[in-house]
């Protein structure tokens, strides 16, 4: 037996050497006597014999603490890369049929004599195998093959599946991989029980499966994967029993249970503890939650990051009637720590609230930037969640909160009693209609823009008041970045007074502007617009609400923009890009979706017939794209101009210039092709029909804009490499679509004919 055991070590080691020698990633297949295989891949000490008890075991040690053992194996192939190519094109063409390949958004080069890498979603990185398969929102369909299919693959360390219609069960070829690191396969029809044996394999470490069908009980073993945030989401599916100890003891209980226990109501539920770590308030005042939960009856977290709506003005009444009762509110708003003051101070809101970088670190990703509300006893435990019912069952959860939000109001009734959530009302209306005079061109002659408030009230019209402060503010916001700061001089700039009869918008409230024909009758109070001209109107809303922000734009280039969300970038890229360059969103709004030929006829005769959509183009080849001059501009280096998919809204089919900007994410200056097109517009109306655009002046006149943009770049790469190292997870190429402003909506006719057809406005 020793001697058998020596040959062994020495064969395996020759082979490894070997692979390190002609190339990375060596593919084997371990044959058990039960009939099973396991596939892997071999680097040096990582898969090895040992003698134990005078048997010979296979260890697999990737520096796991615990080493996964494997036994009874009958034979052991170690194939050759041009064997496990050919394996890995069969498995991925069996897949391709299983899932209805001809039907997913994109199957680029599938089936194809391109190498696998080549093939959209696969990735490869050297091997000769699938390292990765990423095919989220890409329409697939169908049962997973259980197997054969996916060992053929090689030994993949990731399946990015999520956001399809896949069904069947977690195929034992992925159970049997022992180089699995992880599987993201969200909102599928995934049913079935789920395999301890995953958790027990040393490399797995992220598994995120919300939104199925599982069932079973819940493994132990996937205590492990509470360690790290972001790694670990089995909300949603149907576990029952009750939940393994080792989860509930996990120190990370607290900040993670919200992965884990809401399911189907079949759960038994163990008490759940409300979020234990140490904070800092906005004052720099050291804290613990748990401090703040016994100095309490009662404690409210919320996140009300992007949830600025009836909830925060009812919880804003609550929290004033029931202070003194032992009750306390403990606000979590991601973001900058300057953001949040401010939205603070406009909103006069004086509870508890928590410096973001204090506990950024400890929520995971998941509920980070959804309004979730969980109400916590003096003893430190949760006894109210908006993000499932009682029993344990998940609820719908979105941006703008919860079917359970209102709800606790109800709780907090019956353990401090009842509310008077009778808004403040105007009595006052005499300053509605009054007109304040930003500023005036002093080059040019002159383009008009118009802010209007909604959701102010009387008490806020005064001279010198909130409101003029919130317009002048807005004025400020929208000349922030080029080429408006450079443009600025050539606008004349008023502000409307508009009241409202209440600042909320729940039931039974009423605001000044409900249509796009209330904002245009505001804004022809102003009595020096010059004549036929667009008429264009940013409809800016009091902070304590909150929607996605739109812009309406007309056959005349009229626009009014309503921004939910108050004064912030959002309105640079409603008003200033949608409005005034007659931009196009270069985000996605569904993922996986691709444009069809409709849609790339209506954008190319928008281009042609309007000049609309400058900074989108049907081009994959950036020489042939609408800003292929200034890619080949080398003064246009620093923007990195090339041609992007996804853009307009639609995942495929559609190329923006630049990986960022104020129109994807808004949160980054405008890229050329986007400021040529506000510049040329501005300059036509500001200079008159013989104004003629030169292509040379432009690029002089936008050197501040090129400065800018090359700046947010630096910026933007330094964040990143900082995240990489903190561990953490950059910015995705792709945001939720309810983190972003509505699509533009295109309206017929003039700004006219919308007051005798207005458009109402709905918060999405």
């Amino acid at each position: 037996m020793k001697r058998l055991f020596l040959l062994l070590v020495a064969a395996v080691a020759a082979v490894a050497a070997h692979a390190q020698e002609d190339y990375f990633g060596q593919q084997l297949i371990i044959h058990q006597t039960s009939g099973d295989s396991l596939v892997s891949d071999l680097t040096v000490n990582d898969f090895a014999p040992r003698l134990v008890d005078g048997e010979v075991v296979w260890y697999v040690d990737f520096g796991a603490e615990k080493p996964y053992v494997v036994k009874d194996v009958e034979s052991i192939d170690f194939l050759t890369p041009e064997q496990s190519l050919a394996r890995a094109r069969e498995g991925l063409m069996e897949f391709y049929r299983a899932t209805d390949g001809d039907h997913w958004s994109n199957n680029t080069n599938w089936g194809s004599d391109k190498p696998i890498s080549e093939w959209f979603g696969v990735k490869t990185y050297d091997r000769p195998y699938v390292h990765t398969l990423d095919l989220g929102y890409n329409n697939l369909k169908g049962e997973l093959p259980s197997r054969g299919t996916f060992a053929k693959m090689g030994p993949t360390s990731q399946y990015n599946l999520f956001e399809n219609q896949l069904s069947g069960t977690i195929p034992e070829d992925w159970v049997h991989n022992l180089s699995l690191w992880g599987i993201v396969v969200d909102v599928n029809q995934l049913s079935g029980p789920l395999s301890a044996e995953f958790f027990e394999h040393p490399t797995f470490g992220r598994f995120e499966a919300s939104g199925n069908n599982l069932t079973g009980s819940m493994p132990a073993g996937m205590a492990r994967l509470m360690d790290n945030a972001n790694v670990l989401n089995i909300s949603g599916n149907d576990f029952s029993g009750d939940v393994p100890q080792e989860i509930v003891d996990h120190p990370r209980f607290n900040l993670c249970w919200d992965v884990i226990i809401p399911q189907r109501g079949h759960l038994n539920l163990p008490t759940i503890p409300g979020y234990r770590f140490p904070v800092v308030d906005l004052s720099g005042n050291k804290l613990q939650t748990t401090d703040i939960y016994a100095n309490n009856l009662y404690t409210l977290i919320f996140n009300y990051s992007s949830a600025q709506d009836e909830f925060t003005s009812k919880l804003k009444l609550a929290y004033e009637q029931y202070k003194s009762k032992g009750f306390e509110v403990l606000g979590m708003a991601p973001g900058d720590i300057e953001t949040v003051n401010e939205y603070l101070h406009e909103n006069g809101i004086t509870w508890l609230n928590l410096d973001p970088e204090s506990f950024k670190d400890y929520i995971g990703r998941y509920y980070l930037y959804l309004n979730f509300i969980n109400l916590v006893d003096r003893n430190g435990n949760i006894v109210f969640s908006s993000i499932m019912e009682d029993d344990g069952k998940m609820v719908d959860l979105n941006w703008m909160g919860s079917t359970r939000d209102q709800q606790v109001f109800d709780v907090l009734a019956e353990k401090f009693g009842k509310v008077d959530f009778t808004p403040y009302t105007s009595t006052d209306y005499s300053r509605d209609g009054e007109v304040v005079t930003l500023q005036k061109a002093s080059v040019g002659q002159g383009v008009d823009i118009v802010f209007v408030g909604n959701c102010f009230v009387d008490k806020d019209m005064e001279p010198g008041g909130k409101y003029e402060q919130k317009m002048r503010q807005a004025m400020e916001q929208f000349f922030a970045y080029e080429p408006y700061t450079s443009l600025r001089n050539r606008f004349n700039v008023y502000a409307v007074k508009a009241v409202s009869q209440n600042v909320e918008m729940y039931d039974g409230c009423k605001q000044a502007i409900s249509t796009d024909a209330d904002a245009f009758a505001y804004a022809q109070k102003v009595t020096t617009l010059i004549p036929d001209r667009p008429m264009r109107v940013n409809v800016v809303y009091n902070a304590m609400n909150a929607g996605r922000s739109v812009t309406f734009m007309y056959d005349d280039n009229s626009y009014t923009a309503f921004m939910f969300t108050g004064v912030n970038d959002v309105l640079v890229h409603e008003g200033g890009g949608h409005g005034i360059g007659r931009l196009y969103d270069e985000y996605v709004e569904d993922q996986g979706s691709t444009a069809t030929d409709e849609v790339k006829d209506y954008y190319e005769r928008m281009w042609s017939e309007n000049g609309r959509g400058a900074n989108i183009d049907m081009h994959s080849d950036v020489s042939q794209t609408r800003w292929a001059r200034f890619a080949a501009d080398s003064r246009y280096a620093a923007e990195e101009l090339g041609a992007y998919e996804g853009s307009g809204t639609y995942n495929y089919g559609i190329y923006r210039p630049t990986q960022n900007s104020m129109m994807r994410f808004n949160n980054a200056p405008f890229n050329a092709p986007s400021r040529e097109a506000i510049y040329k517009y501005v300059m036509q109306e500001s200079e008159g029909p013989s104004w003629k655009y030169d292509y040379e002046t432009f690029v002089a006149f936008d050197a501040p804009g090129r400065a800018e943009f090359a700046e947010a770049m630096v910026k933007a790469k330094k964040a990143r490499q900082r995240t990489d190292v903190e561990g953490e997870t950059a910015q995705p190429d792709h945001l939720d679509k309810q983190a972003l402003p509505l699509a533009p909506v295109m309206v017929k006719g003039s700004w006219r004919d919308a007051l005798n057809n207005p458009h109402q406005l709905t918060k999405e």
